[in-house]
């Protein structure tokens, strides 16, 4: 089983296990997340096992101790996941107590056959309306620390409605802002020249947050579009110009992850060519 939001999180606790020899033969992890936080207290964490090192009882002494962490964090909930491709870790997380509630679509479009050209009409169409994009790198040249900050505010409180309207699974807390900011902008990770905002005038209509994953790729961290200009196209202008500039920039790939049940975001990551990958299905288990 694997935690997907265990990056950043400042109440990660992790194990390693090493054979004699000094093999790194499993792991867990528990924490309560860094950018996904449960209202509830609910803990999130993982456990792998080095294949040839299975069945010999390592993944449930590490399971339980994870569990006992989040227990003593007053935990009602252990939130896990597995690969829709691994049914037999599905099969051992069923055996333990964990039930699905919800899968996670992840998918990626390789820049090298991605052509701008297919959708320079629905752009035009967004650009047309009044509707202005603009990357971080170019909002944030030139702002002293005041300015930054006003930027930081803005957008913090632009994501906010949009974030409460994703369809996760499980009903997540509101992000502070300290924690927005810090992972928006402070984790060194961020691509601020494939992020984007779109604005009509003053106003922040949408935008789009990416970041690096790896060398040759980038990771889309979220892409959101204010409720009252949805259906005009703006989400897709949006990943447009971010997949062309990931394509000028020389990347390999550009990838992202939806929630199944967020078909409308899915919708637009299909029309522009990305390829899903085998759902990532989301456990839970109540403790006791």
């Amino acid at each position: 089983m694997t935690d997907h939001g265990a990056s950043l999180d400042e109440t990660q606790y992790r194990i390693v296990v090493e054979d004699d020899a000094g093999r790194v033969v499993g792991s867990a992890n528990v924490g309560a997340g860094s950018m996904m936080r449960h209202p509830d207290g609910a803990q999130n964490g993982g456990v792998g096992v080095a294949r040839t090192d299975r069945r010999k009882g390592i993944g449930s002494a590490l399971l339980d101790e994870v569990e006992g962490v989040a227990r003593s964090r007053g935990a009602p909930r252990f939130l896990s996941g597995a690969s829709a491709a691994h049914p037999d870790a599905l099969a051992w997380a069923s055996e333990r107590g964990y039930r699905e509630i919800g899968r996670r679509i992840e998918a990626y479009v390789e820049l090298a056959t991605f052509d701008p050209a297919r959708f320079a009409e629905r752009v035009k169409k967004v650009r047309a309306s009044g509707i202005v994009m603009r990357t971080f790198g170019e909002m944030m040249d030139g702002l002293d620390h005041d300015g930054l900050e006003s930027f930081y505010r803005a957008l913090f409180e632009a994501q906010g409605p949009m974030w409460d309207d994703i369809p996760f699974a499980t009903r997540l807390e509101p992000m502070p802002y300290e924690r927005f900011r810090k992972m928006s902008f402070e984790s060194g990770q961020a691509l601020y020249d494939l992020s984007l905002i779109a604005y009509d005038g003053d106003v922040i209509a949408g935008f789009t947050q990416s970041g690096r994953r790896q060398e040759q790729d980038a990771y889309t961290w979220m892409t959101g579009t204010a409720r009252e200009y949805r259906g005009r196209g703006v989400a897709t202008a949006l990943k447009v110009e971010a997949l062309s500039r990931g394509k000028a920039k020389g990347l390999r790939a550009m990838l992202t992850t939806n929630d199944e049940p967020n078909k409308a975001m899915r919708g637009i990551n299909a029309t522009l060519g990305y390829q899903t990958l085998p759902a990532h299905v989301q456990l839970e288990k109540k403790l006791g």
